[in-house]
């Protein structure tokens, strides 16, 4: 997987043991993968959608101890209810100006991912902009099975929209505009629209 794209989608939850059964019933089937992070001290759970993309569930792991700095994706900050939170960007490789860039591994998947010190999302700390990964084989799809499930759009609002766009264009992404991934002027918003076995879900 090395063609820029949609990599994954990031939902945060407080608690996998309520997440997983919560989100399951919104997309009409369960998980096919999951994983813990040591670096980060947070575990997760893995759809796959289409295209070499995937959704991840993902939350601090009350089995594993303090990672010793902030963990990814704003999950110290996160309270309330499941949701969307982010987008990953996939790339060949990662531009050296995008950093900070970490290089990270798991069982047998090996990746590199830009990841701010603080532990919030890049740019803006919205969560709109993208991180930007790079994987180094083999990829999380491949080990996850046919979940019947497909990310139709992603919609990013933003009033930084003409920036975000232009950076999307620049990382190879012109083919998505406009079509899986549409970026719109406005307030800051989220949203991915999937199709599922139980008719289109909104996230």
């Amino acid at each position: 997987m090395r063609t820029p794209g949609v990599d994954h989608l990031v939902v945060a939850t407080s608690s996998l043991g309520t997440g997983v059964p919560s989100l399951t019933e919104r997309l009409a089937v369960g998980p096919s993968g999951a994983g813990r992070h040591e670096r980060f001290g947070t575990h997760n759970a893995l759809w796959n959608l289409d295209d070499g993309t995937y959704l991840e569930l993902i939350a601090a792991d009350p089995e594993a101890p303090a990672p010793g700095r902030p963990r990814w994706f704003g999950l110290d900050r996160f309270t309330g209810p499941t949701r969307l939170v982010h987008w990953v960007l996939r790339l060949p490789t990662i531009p050296t100006r995008d950093g900070p860039v970490l290089h990270l591994a798991r069982d047998d998947l090996s990746w590199s991912l830009t990841v701010p010190d603080d532990g919030s999302f890049p740019v803006d700390g919205t969560g709109v902009w993208p991180s930007l990964i790079a994987w180094d084989g083999t990829h999380p799809s491949a080990g996850l099975g046919d979940d019947g499930l497909a990310l139709r759009r992603l919609v990013l609002s933003t009033p930084s929209a003409d920036t975000l766009r232009a950076r999307l264009v620049a990382a190879g992404m012109t083919g998505h505009l406009g079509n899986r991934v549409t970026v719109t002027p406005g307030p800051v918003a989220l949203r991915a629209e999937l199709s599922t076995p139980g008719g289109p879900v909104v996230l």
